[in-house]
């Protein structure tokens, strides 16, 4: 039911899918902990060590005065047990993702079809998160 819905969706939408797997290779699994604050990366960076994590990014998060750490997904229990030392773990998710290798710069109406099609599939019960490789 789930596919069905999900192909049902995409296609009103004017969208196409593709076969399963045959975009995976676009994208990297990484471990994201999402944290309702500006972290210093010097802080995080020492609190990570202390927790140990080897490698990790810090990013802007989507929202104005939040941040992303994206790290191994082995090591995003870790990388959590960080953020709670800092004691920022109020507000703070833990989480797997797909992050884009190559991100695409769309034109503004391939950018508005393609938000069409990802507020549809995320209005589905069945979807808890879409993830994409638009840069823009």
């Amino acid at each position: 039911r789930c596919t069905a819905d999900i192909r049902s969706a995409v296609s009103k939408k004017g969208g196409k899918m593709a076969e399963s797997g045959s975009v995976m290779f676009m994208y990297d699994l990484k471990g994201k902990v999402e944290v309702p604050a500006v972290l210093d990366e010097e802080e995080l960076l020492m609190a990570a060590i202390d927790a140990g994590v080897d490698d990790m990014e810090l990013v802007d998060g989507d929202e104005e005065g939040t941040s992303i750490v994206y790290t191994d997904p082995k090591e995003t229990g870790a990388m959590f047990d960080a953020i709670k030392a800092m004691g920022l773990e109020e507000g703070s998710k833990m989480s797997l993702s797909h992050v884009t290798k190559a991100p695409v710069e769309c034109t503004e109406e391939e950018f508005e079809k393609n938000m069409a099609i990802i507020d549809a599939l995320e209005e589905l019960d069945d979807v808890d998160s879409v993830e994409h490789n638009m840069s823009n």
